[in-house]
């Protein structure tokens, strides 16, 4: 976190658009140096689903165990356009909204590691965006 003069600043990171519906845990984001404020993080579709899926975001720290940011949420043959976010409950399923719309998330400390987005098998492609502040001095969020 950026603290000047009792601003406080926020930090983007985009993800080029890929394939990430593969079926495994594909690294979208990697944070080094210490924890990180994500206010808020999202995916949105660039090339339409083949077949419908199912999305999480997770997060792989590098030590201890992955935990699950969201729990599974459904997509069908989701549309160029279509945006991924969650509620920072990780019960709470992924959130989807069609054509350009979506909550926005409550922010989530993360520590070193790195986040995750594991889509089932099919094609189709996304690009996703993370807003982030630093909590520890030295922590670093980019794009995996």
């Amino acid at each position: 976190m950026h603290i000047t003069g009792g601003e406080f600043n926020t930090q983007r990171v985009d993800r080029a658009t890929g394939d990430v519906f593969t079926g495994a845990a594909v690294s979208i984001f990697t944070i080094t140096g210490g924890r990180v404020l994500v206010v808020n993080l999202q995916g949105k579709i660039t090339t339409v689903l083949g077949a419908a899926s199912t999305g999480k975001f997770s997060m792989d720290p590098t030590t201890g165990t992955t935990i699950d940011l969201c729990a599974v949420g459904a997509s069908a043959t989701d549309e160029a356009g279509t945006l991924y976010s969650l509620t920072g409950t990780p019960a709470d399923a992924m959130l989807k909204g069609s054509s350009g719309g979506v909550r926005i998330t409550n922010p989530l400390i993360i520590d070193i590691g790195a986040i995750t987005f594991t889509g089932a098998n099919t094609t189709g492609s996304a690009s996703f965006q993370c807003w982030w502040m630093p909590l520890d001095d030295g922590a670093t969020l980019v794009a995996a």
